[in-house]
């Protein structure tokens, strides 16, 4: 199968942007890491592709942050991604499963109602955040609204999990185009169509790379500007799992040396467990109480 990377590039002759990412293998190793049922898996894997995506926009090496909310049984999913295409996440309800239809499967899982939030780190405690209500209810459509509303920008947007064979995480892509200052905004809006017709499944199911794909669906002259690999990568540690324990302040650190004598931290993107023994509770426990916290 192909490798899973981001593509970055242009149409300069049409003053386009283009991106594209693939995470199938990515998808596939978050769906065991979580213990994912299909549509929950489903889910994540757009999600997975659509903050990629975003992250990719960015001009520093700032990670972006992927927030649904939903009223719908998987109730929300969150996706950390960085330009560098490192990506970690998770779904509130890994169980959630609709036979049948995967996309109808999908839409029931988020039900009737929620949100799409974008939030950027802008550096030095900075944090942009921009949200949508959830009208499609699909990852794709939102997000293309979330690119008309909240930035503006003139955009073309699709994420596809195509299974093959007895694999439902066959294949999982994306693809996002916008219209540079002076670009061709028919060019993108002509995308848009193609998009909606089905054009950037179908290019996945023929070769398959990423130049191909742009090819077909958006046409001839794309220049690569970077190919860049993608990874499931998770900075959890021992010293944010003590972190994390410092947060109860006093009185919860106290709770928890007169009940357990010990802490277990459990890392929502990788389920890794930090133990956290007594002695450093202690510990902990001393810097609060000197802190005045």
């Amino acid at each position: 199968m192909p490798r899973d990377h981001l593509v970055r590039g242009i149409f300069p002759e049409a003053g386009l942007r283009a991106m594209f990412v693939r995470v199938g293998d990515t998808a596939r190793m978050a769906r065991m890491l979580h213990g994912l049922a299909p549509t929950a898996a489903h889910l994540f894997a757009e999600g997975l592709c659509g903050g990629l995506l975003v992250a990719a926009l960015q001009k520093d090496r700032a990670r972006i942050n992927l927030q649904l909310e939903c009223d719908g049984p998987l109730r929300g999913l969150f996706v950390d991604a960085a330009p560098a295409g490192q990506v970690r996440g998770y779904v509130r309800a890994p169980a959630i499963h609709f036979p049948g239809d995967p996309v109808q499967g999908a839409r029931a899982a988020l039900g009737g109602s929620g949100y799409l939030s974008v939030i950027r780190d802008q550096g030095q405690g900075n944090f942009y955040r921009g949200s949508v209500q959830l009208q499609a209810l699909s990852l794709a459509g939102d997000l293309r609204r979330y690119f008309a509303e909240s930035e503006q920008v003139d955009t073309a947007l699709d994420l596809q999990v195509l299974p093959r064979g007895d694999e439902p995480l066959g294949d999982v892509a994306g693809l996002l185009l916008q219209r540079l200052p002076g670009g061709d905004a028919e060019a993108v809006a002509a995308v848009r169509a193609r998009v909606e017709e089905g054009a950037f499944a179908r290019a996945l199911a023929g070769s398959g790379s990423a130049q191909e794909a742009l090819r077909l669906v958006v046409g001839e002259g794309f220049e690569v500007l970077a190919d860049t690999e993608v990874a499931y990568v998770c900075g959890c540690s021992q010293e944010r799992a003590r972190a994390a324990i410092t947060v109860l302040g006093r009185d919860g650190v106290s709770e928890l040396l007169a009940d357990e004598r010990k802490a277990v931290v459990a890392c929502e993107f990788c389920r890794a467990q930090y133990l956290v023994e007594e002695a450093e509770l202690r510990q902990i426990l001393s810097r609060l109480s000197e802190a005045g916290e």
